[in-house]
């Protein structure tokens, strides 16, 4: 395959939304105003650069930006034909990330009209390029406008608006028509920016004699060698004769030659031929999630030999594992939701992922290495990539891949019904999973695809009888998709991938905690009742096999919110946390949650706190529900995972994340790193009994002592025994169970000292109950070292969240120290000495 990149030297041009494509011409020899631009690119971004538009993601800016939906946007190129080989058969224009519906033309010929933005456009254009210049115009829309409100009827607008929740000019039923990013027309946790432009790659491609359309590498086994199944899709371009090829694999490990297995005189027949292949890796490295162990990638080559020409299909990376779902049942109704990989048990760990910015063409490629780097140093081993959001970047996959982090990945439906009775719906949801599948299904982090978010649970009849929705097979509201579809596509192109209907789903009904996976909101932070949304313990009742969303809200760092606030408020003071710019960058479900929390833990009247005061102690109570109720997931013996919602932002906001929209790490990452470290204790209280659990993810028997016992705060009372003990690799287990000691649970508590862990201490009233004294930090050692500074630090009594003054990112902040303990943190980046304080 030859490929010429046409993504530079791009222009631009505004025009009304009622020039159609019949308008080609007029656009085409249009005086005014074209801007330049290179691809990937969406409309707002050139706007921005000139001045003509605010940043919508900035203050209240996005209101200024609404009118971008009301236009048609033409992109032009121009390039020169000299490098197209006429002796290729065909060539093909390939148009990726077309947002949302757009009309292409090549040297004035319509080549035809697309209407997804998850799958490319794709189409042989031989006939018509030219060997001087040559012009592809693409003229694009929201697709919105296409959308009529009885259109909308007949889903009996069973669409979630953010209008419903507070949520204001948040929200547009006619998405879910359009095979748009759901996410783009507003949601609880950012504005509506009305995404149109080509966000991806454009590029003509050509083929001679032969090309290699697909292939899928799948691990069949693993032992002391590993049996590999390989597809290759080889397409004989001659539509008469057929052909005698060769067929080449070769797998390479740090520049070593492992296997090389080649097939012979293979005959192709006209049009496509499905090649398969099976065999031995000897001592194969297996690719194992994050903390579980290495993660090394084979680099695959293919290549086809026919008539004196070779075909190369683009080079890849593949990591040996195998990946399966156990729903076996545990007793009666209960069943298990774990992942096994390579015959593992995983426990899963991590967050909900969402596009990277509301304008998500110009995300940089170093943002998703942050964002993966900052997972993985939290001890993540899982990200779900929601359904409302988008098919990521093939950065993200090689990311996780090379990370050990296994995706959940949701096919792209988000709290709505969708009009899957129409079969020109059909037809695209079809072309969107069947590409999407194939192009994902290589990559070892894959470890499910999923239907839907939320489809099932919110618009059945029982959970949720408003709607007035009944879904039956004449009218399935969108289920035919991820009920029938998908299973369809995923058992031809991916069967060793598992498949689950939705997020949440399993059981009676959806969301129910004897089957599959739960959204814990209605029981959580979005429950009618303000002390269910700020009580942690409450996660200790939690019975679910896997909890694939949930979430609590928190500010970011000062410097944060200065940038996204702009220094604009239509109230006179940008940092009024009163007005309507600081609510407008506030996630719709706060409704004063944060307050609440900061009053049931640390102050009486959290209105009157400083800026500077809110931020540290809502960090904190952030923190505290994050940290909690993760340890309190992992406690759960049936419990298989927790991912909280979510890890990551599209724009500044008081809201769900622990890194946020400008990569500053919010004070609960440091709670979430913790929680979920590949070695750990937790303690808890069960039936007025202490238990202790030791998690060991590594591949390492664990061995080491502690000392376990009442203690006082202030460290005068110390009764404490030592034990020793030992944690299997990958395993979670209940290590010693004490009676609860008859002492004052408010001067003290059940502490554990670890040697080569983090110490704990059981939790058994608010933080703002205890009677302690604030306890001075002594710094036992504070110098460089490396590229950052080193810090040794000890109290003699409690200390409440002790951290250092800064954004540079340590091993850890804004932690609790026991009575005498000693603990050292590395800070990257730290240049000088920092200052140490503490919470209280």
């Amino acid at each position: 395959m030859n490929r010429i990149n046409l993504n530079n030297g791009w222009n631009l041009k505004e025009a009304p939304l009622s020039w159609s494509k019949e308008y080609y011409a007029e656009v085409m020899k249009a005086e005014g105003k074209w801007y330049s631009v290179n691809l990937p690119a969406d409309v707002h971004m050139p706007l921005i650069e000139a001045g003509e538009m605010k940043d919508p993601v900035l203050a209240d800016y996005c209101r200024e930006a609404e009118w971008v939906e009301d236009r048609s946007w033409w992109f032009v190129k121009h390039f020169e034909g000299v490098d197209l080989s006429v002796e290729n058969d065909i060539v093909e224009l390939v148009v990726e990330g077309l947002d949302s519906r757009g009309d292409i033309f090549l040297n004035g010929h319509y080549l035809g009209c697309h209407k997804s933005v998850h799958y490319p456009f794709v189409c042989k254009v031989k006939e018509y390029l030219n060997a001087g210049d040559n012009v592809i115009t693409v003229r694009l829309t929201s697709g919105l406008e296409e959308i009529t409100r009885e259109d909308v009827m007949e889903l009996n607008d069973a669409v979630c608006l953010e209008t419903y929740n507070g949520g204001k000019f948040r929200g547009d039923s006619r998405r879910s028509f359009v095979r748009r990013p759901q996410y783009t027309v507003g949601w609880d946790w950012g504005p509506k920016v009305i995404t149109i432009g080509i966000t991806g790659d454009v590029y003509l491609r050509s083929y001679k004699k032969t090309s290699i359309r697909e292939v899928k590498l799948e691990t069949v086994s693993v032992g002391a060698s590993a049996t590999l199944h390989m597809m290759a899709n080889v397409e004989n371009l001659d539509l008469i004769g057929s052909k005698s090829c060769s067929l080449k694999v070769r797998m390479w490990m740090d520049g070593i030659l492992c296997k090389e297995e080649v097939k012979e005189q293979i005959l192709l027949t006209s049009g496509y031929n499905y090649i398969d292949l099976e065999y031995e890796i000897e001592n194969p490295k297996l690719w194992w999630p994050n903390g579980y162990g290495e993660h090394p990638l084979y680099q695959v080559e293919v290549e086809v030999v026919c008539e004196n020409h070779t075909e190369v299909y683009p080079a890849f990376s593949y990591g040996i594992r195998t990946i399966e779902l156990n729903t076996d049942v545990i007793q009666g109704e209960d069943r298990n939701f774990t992942f096994v990989v390579n015959g593992k048990p995983i426990y899963c760990k991590g967050g909900n992922w969402v596009p990277n910015d509301f304008i998500y063409a110009r995300v940089p490629e170093e943002k998703y290495k942050v964002l993966i780097e900052e997972a993985v140093e939290a001890n993540f081993n899982m990200l779900r990539v929601w359904g409302g959001g988008l098919y990521e970047r093939e950065l993200f996959y090689d990311l996780c891949d090379a990370n050990g982090i296994l995706i959940w990945h949701d096919f792209m439906f988000a709290c709505s019904t969708y009009p899957d009775h129409h079969e020109w719906f059909r037809l695209l949801m079809w072309k969107e999973l069947d590409y999407q599948t194939k192009r994902l299904r290589n990559h070892s982090s894959i470890a499910l695809f999923c239907g839907t978010n939320e489809v099932h649970w919110i618009f059945n009849s029982q959970d949720n009888p408003q709607w007035g929705i009944e879904f039956t097979g004449d009218h399935p509201y969108g289920l035919s998709v991820p009920n029938q579809m998908a299973r369809e596509i995923i058992r031809k192109n991916c069967a060793n991938i598992p498949y689950w209907n939705s997020s949440p789903y399993g059981g009676r009904l959806p969301n129910d905690d004897t089957v599959g996976d739960v959204h814990r909101w209605h029981n959580a932070l979005m429950s009618k009742k303000m002390e269910e949304r700020i009580e942690p313990k409450d996660y200790d009742t939690i019975e679910s096999k896997f909890v694939s969303e949930y979430g609590f809200i928190g500010p970011c760092p000062l410097e944060s919110i200065q940038e996204y606030m702009d220094g604009a408020s239509a109230d006179g003071d940008a940092m009024d946390r009163t007005g309507d710019v600081w609510q407008m960058h506030s996630n719709v479900f706060e409704k004063g949650t944060v307050n609440e929390a900061l009053r049931k833990n640390y102050v009486d009247d959290p209105e009157k706190l400083s800026l500077e005061d809110y931020i540290l102690y809502g960090g904190m109570a952030h923190a505290l529900m994050y940290g909690y109720s993760l340890e309190a997931m992992r406690f759960k013996e049936h419990c298989s995972g927790g991912l909280f919602w979510m890890y990551n932002d599209a724009w500044g906001e008081v809201g769900w994340t622990i890194v946020d929209y400008y990569l500053r790490r919010k004070i609960p990452y440091y709670a979430v790193k913790r929680s979920l470290a590949h070695r750990k204790f937790t303690l808890r209280l069960v039936d007025q009994k202490v238990v202790l659990q030791g998690m060991n993810d590594t591949p390492e028997v664990w061995k080491t002592k502690v000392k376990i016992g009442y203690a006082t705060f202030d460290g005068t009372k110390m009764d404490l025994k030592d034990l020793e003990v030992q944690v299997d690799a990958g395993s979670r287990n209940y290590l010693y169970q004490m009676e609860l000691p008859a002492e004052d649970y408010r001067k003290g508590t059940v502490m554990l000292y670890a040697e080569d862990a983090e110490s704990v201490w059981l939790r058994m009233d608010d933080m703002r109950n205890l009677e302690y004294e604030t306890s001075a930090v002594e710094m036992i050692e504070s110098a460089p070292e490396g590229d950052g500074w080193k810090l040794t630090v000890k109290a003699s009594g409690f200390a409440h969240g002790v951290y250092y003054k800064g954004n540079e990112k340590g091993s850890d902040n804004y932690f609790d120290l026991l009575p005498g303990e000693t603990k050292t943190v590395y800070i990257k980046g730290q240049k000088n000495a920092p200052e140490i304080s503490q919470v209280r």
